[in-house]
């Protein structure tokens, strides 16, 4: 008796712990899963989505702060183990100058930092002929901006930055060539133009009241700085009046007698370097 009772008492407990195993060995389709742990949202690192991280960075106005928390003071992962070097791998990584304003070339517009990349916009206009000149010496960002070392230098971004640049003209601009004339360097904002300035005419035998608009890269052509625009005659004269060693008869391609070194018989330039350099050369 004392079998039999062993017997049914083992049967049972095998029939309980295979009808255990055959329920948990189905899946429940039923039972709803623990969600998916993201840090970021879906499109973070999609530059096509409402929520790429370099718009949202942008709307906290550039407070990269926030990133260094979590992925190191130098981006390289930091407590997250997450490094943003893979992707932004350019000299400072997230904090190299063309990832907001420029592109793989150049730190220059276009693009601006909204992403415009028409001369029309005002976050571009004609930084391309100003950097990249067709006329004269390249200018530097320093010529117009600020001097700035870095991307946390207070004069770069500052504590609330607004998107808009600050002009701020460096000594090209005030170049007078020797002569008596000084230029008092103007930028307004609201018509798009400098003037004023040594670069676009304010010197002896110039056009000082010659307006350059940044929007429009027709707006200054061969004749517009020193001589006649409409005609392009580079020619220097002041109110229609030629003064010696320039006269009426001259053109463009009469340049070259005294400025060889600058232009050819021609009337081509054949050294940028030489011209709107704070120099007469000959």
């Amino acid at each position: 008796m004392k079998k039999i009772i062993l017997f049914y008492g083992a049967f049972i407990a095998l029939l309980v712990s295979v009808l255990a195993y055959q329920g948990c060995s189905e899946l429940d389709n039923s039972v709803t899963l623990a969600p998916e742990i993201r840090t970021h949202g879906e499109g973070w690192s999609n530059p096509g989505s409402g929520n790429f991280h370099g718009s949202y960075i942008a709307s906290t106005k550039w407070n990269l702060s926030q990133c260094k928390t979590c992925h190191g003071g130098d981006y390289s992962g930091g407590t997250s183990g997450s490094t943003c070097l893979g992707c932004h791998s350019g000299s400072g990584g997230p904090q190299n100058c063309r990832l907001c304003h420029g592109n793989s070339e150049h730190a220059n517009p276009p693009s601006a930092l909204n992403g415009d990349t028409s001369v029309t916009s005002l976050g571009v206009g004609v930084h391309m002929s100003h950097r990249f000149s067709t006329y004269g010496a390249a200018l530097t960002c320093e010529d117009c901006h600020r001097d700035i070392n870095g991307f946390d230098d207070p004069n770069h971004i500052g504590p609330d930055p607004d998107g808009i640049a600050e002009i701020v003209f460096g000594t090209r601009a005030y170049d007078t060539l020797g002569g008596p004339i000084r230029p008092d360097p103007n930028w307004n904002r609201n018509t798009a133009t400098c003037s004023n300035v040594y670069c676009h005419g304010t010197f002896k035998q110039g056009n000082v009241n010659a307006v350059g608009v940044w929007t429009n890269p027709g707006s200054v052509v061969c004749g517009t700085c020193h001589g006649d625009p409409n005609t392009g005659n580079p020619t220097p004269q002041v109110s229609g009046v030629f003064t010696e060693p320039h006269y009426s008869f001259m053109t463009s391609t009469s340049c070259y007698i005294c400025h060889s070194s600058v232009m050819n018989g021609q009337g081509q330039i054949i050294d940028k370097e030489l011209h709107i350099n704070g120099e007469v050369n000959y």
